[in-house]
């Protein structure tokens, strides 16, 4: 019997910014700078920090968060993450078996999104994130909420091994000596955040039966607007956002 495959090595196998990531695939946008800029204001107080981005991918929220005014690292799986991600410092690194070439309590905060659904055992993720960050640092975690994703759009990638509820994504942030922690099933449409009298519109395109990209492989397609519209409307992500207490810091 063959041996099964590691995470790190069906991601390598699979060229995976490349292929799931590439321009055409995922445009740049404006939105990592609309969802930087959210997080700094709403839960970050509008400080400029330090911060080291798990799962870096090409580099569009690193390059947010530095135009947030925020002192920016990262980490991906990928060989790429040092090319896609100049001028700023970026290291390949395996989250499933290698610590982040960082000091203990170096950070301010550590953000990583659409990450951890991708890892069997998240723990060596989320003990080097605590490791780094510094006493009273926070944890930004976001990943795709099971309950939203579960007719379909989670296995779109096929790289996803582990679903996260909000109960599931607080118990394995418990587990890992974080506290103060906070879980929201939070839509990707700033709109909502800027203007919460808006959400019923976001709750209405939901509940529509209609066919949307990339889920539905469609003759036609509605306008980009539309269908990120029904999209984000019903693939809910869960955001998180937890603390080291000083009480973790082991020097």
């Amino acid at each position: 019997m063959n041996k099964p495959e590691t995470d790190s090595e069906i991601d390598d196998s699979t060229n995976y910014l490349d292929v799931i990531y590439n321009e055409k695939r995922r445009p740049a946008s404006n939105y990592p700078v609309q969802l930087a800029e959210h997080l700094t204001q709403v839960f970050l107080d509008g400080e400029k920090l330090r911060v080291l981005d798990l799962g870096c991918g090409r580099g569009d929220m690193l390059r947010a968060l530095a135009q947030c005014g925020h002192e920016v690292v990262g980490t991906d799986l990928s060989e790429r993450v040092v090319e896609l991600c100049a001028p700023f410092e970026a290291h390949v690194c395996d989250l499933t078996n290698t610590a982040v070439p960082f000091p203990d309590n170096s950070m301010d905060v550590v953000f990583s999104k659409s990450v951890i659904e991708h890892l069997h055992e998240p723990m060596p993720m989320l003990n080097e994130a605590m490791r780094v960050l510094k006493p009273g640092g926070r944890l930004i975690l976001m990943t795709p909420s099971w309950r939203h994703h579960a007719f379909g759009p989670f296995y779109l990638d096929y790289t996803h091994v582990t679903p996260y509820t909000a109960p599931s994504l607080r118990d394995v942030l418990a587990m890992s000596g974080f506290s103060d922690i906070f879980v929201q099933h939070f839509r990707q449409l700033p709109f909502v955040w800027k203007m919460p009298i808006l959400t019923p519109i976001a709750w209405l395109f939901s509940s529509l039966p209609l066919p949307y990209t990339p889920l539905d492989e469609m003759s036609w397609k509605w306008s980009f607007g539309i269908n990120n519209l029904l999209r984000f409307s019903k693939e809910m992500m869960l955001l998180s956002v937890s603390r080291k207490l000083p009480t973790n810091n082991t020097d």
